[in-house]
């Protein structure tokens, strides 16, 4: 936890030490107008004694229509009410660092605050405030983690995205029944020698997108490498879903791919693993996956093959 601040703050009509304290407030204007950040103090009876010009123009008033006024006079009660948890902490006597959202069109914008308690003569004496906006460090954030869950051929998720989507799923507490499938393009290989690489990556990403078209909008479709596909099919409540969207794909994957005026023919073949929630692991589903697809494989490929009775027990 941050210390509170020691901080003498005076008038300088306080002699014999005025013309010192107007240095101390004049190095700490100095000091906070300095900072890419708004600073504000903020008594214990939650009135502010000191706002930098960062705060003045966020909230577009001078100093002087600030100082002494309440938070709710100068942000209004909707923005208060969102700090307030965290105001309440402050006035305790707590240090508190915290994140706002603020939801908009064209993106949403972040801002990081702090609350730092301040003594002055070593008794609580209000706090500190330090705002920040994070919106640019926040975008990049979610952008690399979007690049990193991502697979940057087709923009499915890769096999980390889709094993954060599988823990998602798992802890919500009505989860049921989780299905995987598990899907491997046949005669790819062939595309490859034929037309070239450039073309076999344009059939992955045309049957990416048939995929996306044959699920649900809250089931996970991945890339897990070269032209194996998976599908985490969520909120499972009737396990004839599974077979149900085997099927779309395997119709998807028979369908030609036009591919720079040429019809391309591929297929597939579609291991289906279903387990409980706790059992559920992406290494445990893939597994079991994995055994059903060398079934289909071996029994003529363009096909599906699964097991349920484990599950169904």
């Amino acid at each position: 936890m941050r210390p509170p601040l020691s901080l003498a703050l005076a008038t300088a009509t306080d002699a014999p030490s005025g013309q010192h304290v107007q240095r101390q407030n004049d190095i700490l204007r100095a000091i906070t107008e300095s900072l890419p950040a708004t600073v504000v103090i903020v008594d214990s009876t939650g009135r502010y004694r000191f706002v930098n010009s960062a705060f003045e123009r966020l909230v577009g008033r001078p100093a002087r229509d600030i100082i002494g006024r309440t938070a709710v006079e100068v942000l209004g009660a909707e923005e208060v009410a969102r700090r307030m948890p965290y105001m309440q902490r402050a006035f305790a006597g707590e240090s508190v660092d915290f994140v706002l959202e603020y939801p908009a069109e064209a993106g949403s914008t972040f801002l990081a605050l702090s609350c730092i308690p301040l003594k002055v003569d070593g008794a609580f004496d209000g706090f500190v405030g330090i705002s920040q906006d994070i919106t640019a460090q926040r975008r990049e954030q979610q952008r690399l983690a979007h690049l990193a869950e991502r697979d940057p051929l087709t923009g499915l998720f890769n096999r980390t995205g889709l094993a954060q989507r599988l823990e998602d799923e798992r802890q919500r507490p009505d989860a049921g029944p989780i299905a995987l499938l598990y899907i491997d393009l046949d005669h790819f290989k062939p595309v490859n020698d034929r037309m070239g690489h450039l073309a076999g990556d344009r059939v992955l990403q045309l049957f990416a997108r048939r995929l996306v078209q044959s699920v649900r909008s809250t089931d996970v479709v991945a890339r897990l490498g070269g032209d194996e596909f998976a599908i985490l099919l969520t909120g499972m409540h009737d396990l004839a879903l599974a077979r149900i969207v085997a099927d779309k794909v395997l119709r998807a994957a028979e369908r030609p791919f036009e591919v720079d005026g040429v019809s391309v023919s591929v297929g597939a073949s579609i291991g289906v693993a279903v387990l409980p929630p706790e059992q559920a692991g992406l290494r445990a589903l893939l597994a079991q996956a994995d055994i059903q697809l060398y079934r289909a494989k071996s029994a003529g490929r363009g096909q599906f093959c699964t097991e349920f009775a484990e599950l169904i027990d």
